[in-house]
């Protein structure tokens, strides 16, 4: 049996692209997943790249009275300084990327997958050492990740820049989340893709009945991350008559404060609720008590201007409507198939507007027709492009 070893820095229980490819590849292929603090699974072999050196802290001692030269304590010192911190502050990457090719060149594999810019040049050396092909996983067109940071554009533009200048060339084959950002990527970089969406695992559910004289219930669910401004969904429904509530399944990112303010602002509100997280696999369970599956997604960044994200597919598969702001890559398929409304804008008031619109019959319209296209929707399609694509490859 061919082996495919797949490099994401992710939680994998939480990556679902990476589990994406799992399951496409793990009745044909060993997999073996190279990550961080993984848990045992039965559909793949773990090997933990969390082994990088630490950069030890500077101690220096002085001893008076013993019979050194000086310019012997000078010289012991200067090199201390350097190589103990300068040194490893500086090429801090370089050493952690030997430490992780150093521990996976000793594997044996047919092909790597990589998610994620930052481990591409690791790849790109692992693939070269053992004569395999490589696949890059493309989360996100990452020269234009955070555009609206100027000191990221300043710092981290320019990095992955170079990087995808110096490391595309040599990927076999891109798997892209969107057209348009995979088209970005062949105009900038020559890079040939195949559409990958972010689909989800077909659910055996069913339009849940909205009946007269009942709440219409939206839900929200996703990473609070500031540039996103969750809040609009919240201020939306100032704009809503009484018979709407909106629930938020809310996610900590890094930016704690900003939760917390996400937080105190849902609950002063009195027709929003904040229910608890769940797992990735439990989201179209929960979902399918709701209605109207929203998302304001305010074109803040490239990427997110851009996105056909996971939560799509999972109001698909939850049989829910669909209400989000006019990002393209999701309004095309919106309203090529039928599955909900789209804002006119990206403000409260216009996705208000386009909510109050909808009568209880249109809501149930909507929630079928994502009933209709479910296993479309569904990533049997999309596994099936992924284990075509390596069989192609190995």
């Amino acid at each position: 049996m061919k082996t495919v070893l797949i490099i994401c820095a992710n939680n994998l229980q939480k990556a679902p692209r990476f589990l994406m490819e799992v399951g496409a590849l793990k009745r044909d292929y060993h997999i073996i997943a190279a990550g961080y603090n993984s848990k045992t699974n039965l559909d793949y072999d773990f090997v933990n790249i969390d082994i990088h050196e630490k950069r030890k802290e500077l101690t220096i001692n002085f001893h008076l009275g013993y019979p050194i030269l000086l310019k012997k304590v000078f010289s012991a010192l200067i090199h201390i300084i350097y190589f103990n911190y300068f040194y490893k502050l500086k090429n801090q990457e370089k050493i952690n990327e030997r430490s992780e090719f150093n521990l996976l060149k000793k594997l044996s594999f047919d092909l790597v997958i990589v998610h994620h810019i930052w481990q591409l040049a690791l790849a790109v050396k692992l693939a070269r050492y053992k004569k395999v092909r490589l696949i890059f996983n493309a989360h996100e067109y990452y020269p234009l990740e955070f555009d609206d940071d100027a000191n990221w554009m300043n710092t981290f533009h320019y990095k992955y820049t170079e990087l995808c200048k110096k490391y595309l060339p040599k990927v076999d084959l891109c798997f892209c989340v969107g057209g348009i950002i995979a088209e970005k990527y062949k105009q900038e970089f020559n890079l040939e893709s195949k559409i990958i969406s972010n689909t989800k695992p077909y659910y055996t559910l069913k339009p849940q009945e909205l009946k007269e004289g009942e709440k219409v219930k939206i839900i929200h669910h996703g990473a609070i991350i500031a540039s996103r401004k969750i809040e609009l969904m919240i201020d939306m429904m100032d704009y809503l008559g009484d018979n709407y509530h909106l629930t938020l399944i809310l996610i900590p990112s890094g930016d704690l404060d900003y939760f917390e303010n996400i937080q105190n602002k849902a609950f002063q509100h009195p027709r929003v609720s904040v229910i608890d997280a769940v797992s990735v696999s439990e989201i179209p369970l929960v979902l399918n008590r709701f209605d109207i599956g929203l998302f304001i997604l305010p074109p803040t960044n490239y990427n997110y201007r851009n996105a056909l994200p996971n939560k799509f597919f999972e109001f698909i598969q939850a049989r829910l409507a669909i209400a989000i702001s006019p990002s393209p890559e999701m309004a095309e398929l919106v309203n090529k198939y039928d599955l909900g409304i789209v804002a006119n804008d990206f403000s409260a008031k216009a996705m208000a507007e386009k909510i109050n619109e909808l009568s209880l019959e249109k809501i149930m319209y909507y929630k079928n027709q994502s009933h209709i296209y479910a296993k479309e929707f569904s990533d049997e399609n999309t596994q099936q492009l992924i284990k075509l694509s390596v069989q192609k490859l190995i």
